[in-house]
């Protein structure tokens, strides 16, 4: 059955572990005394923050958020110990599915992912001033997707972003937003 627990559960021999239960449908799990993880009742991951923050616009719907004083509290490292070539790797994955699990083709014009840049304004974070993301660029077909890397940053803030260097699935590199005095290199 059921074990109930008013407030956390400590590990024997060491009171400053423990498994807690600060609110409702929220658990956390304290090391040396403070608070280490926590996930919310939306099933949200959060390290370092007891706190749901938005950054970038849209990303208020990021499963796992990490918040630190110190590049070392806000980094993610990616480790691979391995006597060869292979390297850690940060995978993004796009379909057209609407379901967990689903293989649905992409479509000419589809963001198959992006890494975006957020400073504070001195209000919040949600201005997202500069991406990085790659674009489905040309007919899918069975192991082919055509696809372009684009960089964009802002002058002014996150809505008036425009892109500034491109490379083309062609292998085209594009310098400017595609206007007749910008560079185009072919190889």
């Amino acid at each position: 059955g059921d074990v109930d627990i008013a407030d956390k559960i400590v590990h024997t021999g060491d009171t400053n572990t423990a498994l807690r239960f600060p609110a409702v449908d929220t658990v956390s799990v304290e090391t040396s005394g403070s608070e280490a993880l926590r996930v919310i009742s939306s099933g949200k991951v959060l390290i370092g923050s007891t706190n749901l923050r938005n950054v970038g616009g849209a990303s208020a719907n990021s499963h796992l958020q990490i918040e630190g004083t110190t590049a070392n509290t806000s980094s993610v490292a990616l480790i691979n110990n391995q006597a060869s070539t292979g390297s850690p790797a940060l995978s993004f994955g796009k379909t057209r599915g609407t379901s967990d699990g689903a293989v649905t083709t992409v479509a000419d014009g589809d963001n198959l992912g992006l890494i975006r840049f957020s400073g504070a304004d001195g209000t919040d974070l949600e201005n997202a001033t500069a991406q990085i993301s790659a674009i489905v660029n040309g007919t899918v077909s069975g192991n082919t997707i055509p696809t372009d890397i684009v960089f964009q940053t802002s002058a002014t803030n996150g809505a008036s972003k425009a892109e500034r260097l491109r490379i083309a699935s062609n292998g085209q590199v594009r310098i400017g937003d595609g206007s007749a005095t910008d560079y185009s290199i072919s190889n």
